[in-house]
């Protein structure tokens, strides 16, 4: 409201400004400012999008791991051998290439039975020749597949 002497001027303009001061709490932010909230926002759900879809197709293409079935795996003192039955529910065959009792490492010769494990195989039998065994006595076996993984299982000797 402004006064002329005596004469009130409601809302009247002078020199070009209305009579309100201009509303502060109403500014926005700067348009590059704003600009540069939205690339981070498009980055940040690009990589969430990346690593769903990286994830769902990588557990698709993974071969799940040739396992050791230990309930039906032994190891006999008389007949000096210890019988290991394998699982493979992966998408390709390996081959048990190397084997170990206790650390100790067995020779290729001493390894008989299915040394290749195909794909979708539930029961092969892998027998492993070792001379010393005790009865009663607790042994780590370890087999080395064809492609680098090492299986381990531990078993008491039977007489």
């Amino acid at each position: 409201m402004y006064t002329l002497g005596n004469v009130r001027l409601l809302g009247a303009t002078t020199q070009g400004k209305t009579g309100r001061r201009p509303a502060i709490g109403k500014r926005g932010i700067s348009p590059v400012i704003a600009t540069i909230i939205l690339i981070a926002i498009t980055i940040v759900i690009a990589i969430a999008v990346a690593g769903w879809v990286f994830g769902l197709f990588g557990s698709y293409s993974r071969t799940q791991p040739v396992t050791i079935v230990a309930s039906a795996s032994s190891c006999s003192q008389s007949q000096n051998q210890c019988v290991l039955v394998l699982s493979n529910q992966g998408g390709s065959a390996v081959t048990v290439v190397s084997a170990s009792i206790n650390g100790q490492p067995v020779s290729a010769n001493s390894i008989a039975g299915a040394t290749v494990i195909s794909a979708g195989t539930t029961s092969a039998a892998v027998t492993i020749t070792q001379t010393g065994l005790v009865a009663g006595q607790t042994v780590q076996v370890q087999l080395g597949l064809s492609n680098g993984a090492t299986l381990s299982t531990t078993l008491v000797v039977n007489s």
